[in-house]
């Protein structure tokens, strides 16, 4: 229940700490949605696929710049985080 809490907090300061990520973040789901209902409404049956890959490509992105395999583990978290801010 500790590490649920606690990534629950993390994502409640994620927008105050780094608001520029957020921002970028969120413009780019909306763009990605955009642009799915905007293909569908042209009537590309490709769509789908889109916005399928446009979700996933995030994560790959984060994967490839070397997402830590411990990023779940509560106690790790918190140990770069409490590093991140000294």
């Amino acid at each position: 229940m500790k590490g649920v809490l606690f990534f629950l907090g993390s994502i409640f300061r994620w927008p105050v700490q780094k608001t520029n990520e957020f921002l970028i973040f969120h413009v780019y789901l909306l763009s990605i949605y955009g642009l799915t209902i905007l293909l569908r409404n042209v009537g590309f049956s490709l769509s789908n696929f889109v916005f399928t890959v446009g979700l996933v490509t995030p994560i790959g992105y984060l994967i490839y710049n070397g997402l830590p395999l411990d990023c779940l583990d509560y106690k790790s978290a918190i140990k770069r985080e409490l590093s991140s801010q000294n």
